[in-house]
């Protein structure tokens, strides 16, 4: 991903109730939770359902209260 794709998703990210802070293309945190995904080794595609599948296993865990 590029620093202007970045860019947009970290601004649309809100509007499917991702919150997302970057430095760069770096992502360093995902709904308040730190970490560090370099997005430009991503295609958009492909950090976008990365992204869905974070959400799937939270979806998943708190379900069926695996946490």
């Amino acid at each position: 991903m590029t620093q202007a794709q970045v860019d947009r998703l970290c601004e649309i990210a809100p509007k499917y109730g991702l919150q997302l802070k970057h430095q760069g293309t770096i992502i360093t945190e995902i709904n308040g939770a730190p970490t560090s995904f370099d997005a430009s080794t991503y295609m958009p595609d492909q950090f976008v359902d990365l992204l869905a599948q974070m959400i799937a296993t939270k979806m998943k865990a708190d379900l069926w209260q695996w946490q």
